[in-house]
């Protein structure tokens, strides 16, 4: 695992979950700081250059959790060295550097797979199979928000997270919010094949408890129109400082239902987010969802994790280790994160030229 912070605290009890992979190193940019996680975490090998970690022939899987602009070298020494990825998302920093990563994996016929698990989650889970049992028919519009308060006035949370502000390290709004929404509605809705879009920063300084005083260069707040392959259209509203933490939110209109999830305590993931239907002009009345999804078979927290997002990445593990059993690709996988950034490329160029952009074909 490279990366100490995320990893361990939310990756790592997911792994363990799996009751399939064993966690055997954990790497850092600092030797103290490698030989320190590994003592906390009871890791066997503490490396402090993911280049050597990649090469290790002991490893079968590299989970890599650094910074967007740091990544792709890491993902593509993992690569070549014949081991399968799980990326953390936003994939990449930009457009280039994720086709080389989608290319690399075909290349090598390994199992690539994204750390964006709104599709692991429960009530999406039942919504897509309720939509493909066509239970509301067409699906004709979505609309989404995902609204968090990350870097609002106190930040006390964001102050670990400084970087997102520095648009050298690829993050945003509209690309990190932007990838794990988009992730889920592609899964539900199939392709995106147009999109128009607008961004601002909102909040021009980020005030910090240490006292500390950022001028963000990356938009804050983003509003996406997204026109779908097989005709949905789609809206998208994406915070991360929204003076209220007002969460998740997404509603489906289909041709004869009506389908919504809402997480307002939190981001989509983990037991909190609950699904409703209605039709026939009804209110929207709740869904119970199967316990085969709320309680996956094969995946077993010894303790509550920490994160609730552990919850729906161990589902996204264990199905990459079925995928490198078995076969077939994980969900997200290499090339849903193309996708995925192929749209957002788009959506950047649809802000500077104010005008509809068709998203590039895989």
């Amino acid at each position: 695992m490279v990366s100490a912070n995320w990893g361990m605290t939310a990756h790592l009890p997911a792994w363990h979950a799996t009751g399939e992979a064993e966690v055997v190193a954990v790497c850092t940019s600092r030797r103290e700081t490698a030989e320190a996680a590994a003592a906390t975490y009871g890791v066997a090998r503490p490396y402090w250059d993911a280049i050597a970690m990649c090469a290790d022939p002991d490893l079968d899987i590299i989970d890599v959790g650094t910074r967007p602009d740091l990544r792709a070298p890491m993902v593509l020494a993992a690569l070549a060295a014949g081991k399968h990825v799980y990326a953390s998302a936003n994939f990449a920093p930009d457009l280039d550097r994720a086709r080389t990563m989608r290319d690399a994996v075909r290349a090598a016929g390994v199992v690539g797979a994204l750390d964006s698990v709104f599709p692991w989650q429960p009530a999406h889970r039942h919504a897509h199979a309720l939509i493909q049992a066509g239970e509301i028919g067409r699906p004709v519009a979505v609309t989404a928000r995902l609204a968090i308060s990350h870097f609002a006035t106190p930040s006390a949370g964001g102050a670990g997270w400084k970087w997102f502000g520095t648009r050298k390290h690829g993050a945003s709004a509209l690309r990190n919010l932007g990838t794990h929404s988009l992730h889920l509605l592609t899964w539900l809705l199939g392709p995106v094949e147009a999109v128009a879009a607008q961004a601002m920063i909102a909040r021009k300084e980020w005030r910090f408890d240490d006292g500390e005083v950022l001028r963000p260069e990356v938009e804050d707040t983003a509003q996406l129109l997204l026109r779908f392959a097989r005709g949905t259209m789609g809206t998208l509203m994406l915070s991360w400082s929204s003076p209220a933490k007002t969460g998740w939110l997404m509603e489906i209109t289909g041709e004869t239902g009506t389908l919504a999830t809402d997480d307002p305590t939190g981001f989509a993931c983990g037991p909190s987010v609950t699904l409703r239907r209605g039709s026939g002009g009804g209110r929207l009345e709740p869904v119970e969802i199967p316990e085969a999804l709320t309680a996956p078979p094969g995946i077993d927290f010894a303790t509550p994790p920490a994160r609730n997002q552990s919850h729906d990445i161990a589902g996204a593990m264990k199905d990459m280790i079925r995928a490198i059993r078995e076969g077939g690709a994980a969900l997200p996988s290499f090339e849903d994160a193309f996708h995925v950034e192929a749209i957002l490329d788009a959506a950047r160029r649809a802000i500077d030229s104010r005008a509809w952009v068709d998203v590039p074909r895989v």
